[in-house]
């Protein structure tokens, strides 16, 4: 998916004309602590960022006499997982969208990458959820498809989590389209793969806060 698949158009940027109190005041209402400025020709020139607005004394500033921070954006035709990336690394809850000469477009939510990613995964799709994980000498795919598949299950969605300190295995999590997935689990399991969790559409659908939650914090979003 490409964020201009998602693209919000109907938050303007700020221009170099609008002055420090107007941004303070669009800084407020959308909860964020930086907002892009766009020159006459709607070219993403900088940042306003909360951090030197509150400096200026006289709030009737123009922003073209404030200094912008660097300009933040990301192309119209990045993937969502980039973007996402993007948005974690600078700390936005609003993502400007450029065209190829840095043209304004748009611009991205936190919660509009959040509803996506849940598309993208099939997570409001009935089925059910299981998880496998895998050493990571032993990070394959093509064989926990063949062996979902030949049971009989359909695979929506695939997520992957990276190993960690604390978890040094790969965990892979199939959203399938089955509401039992007891079958293909036991069908792993005599193949020999540990199979840590699995949950039908009822367990889903009430841990899926839960899990939207931590790809909150873990998005900042």
């Amino acid at each position: 998916m490409l964020v201009k698949e998602i693209l919000n158009t109907d938050i303007s940027p700020l221009e170099l004309s609008d002055t420090v109190a107007t941004a303070l005041m669009k800084i407020e209402l959308l909860h964020t602590t930086k907002f892009c400025v766009v020159d006459e020709t709607g070219k993403i020139i900088g940042m306003a960022s909360l951090e030197k607005l509150i400096e200026v004394v006289d709030e009737n500033s123009a922003l073209s006499e404030v200094e912008l921070d660097d300009p933040l954006f990301v192309p119209e035709n990045q993937h969502l997982f980039e973007a996402s990336r993007v948005m974690l690394a600078k700390e936005l809850y609003l993502m400007p969208i450029a065209d190829s000469e840095r043209n304004f477009q748009g611009m991205i939510k936190k919660r509009d990458i959040l509803t996506a990613l849940g598309d993208l995964f099939n997570l409001s799709s009935f089925g059910s959820v299981i998880a496998v994980e895998l050493g990571q000498n032993d990070f394959t795919l093509s064989d926990l498809v063949r062996i979902i598949e030949m049971e009989g299950a359909k695979i929506l969605g695939i997520a992957v989590q990276q190993p960690r300190a604390e978890n040094p295995f790969y965990r892979i999590s199939f959203k399938l389209n089955l509401e039992d997935s007891s079958v293909i689990s036991s069908s792993l399991r005599r193949f020999g793969y540990t199979v840590v969790s699995e949950a039908d559409s009822e367990i889903l659908e009430e841990n899926f806060s839960d899990r939207a939650d931590e790809l909150i914090r873990y998005l900042d979003i």
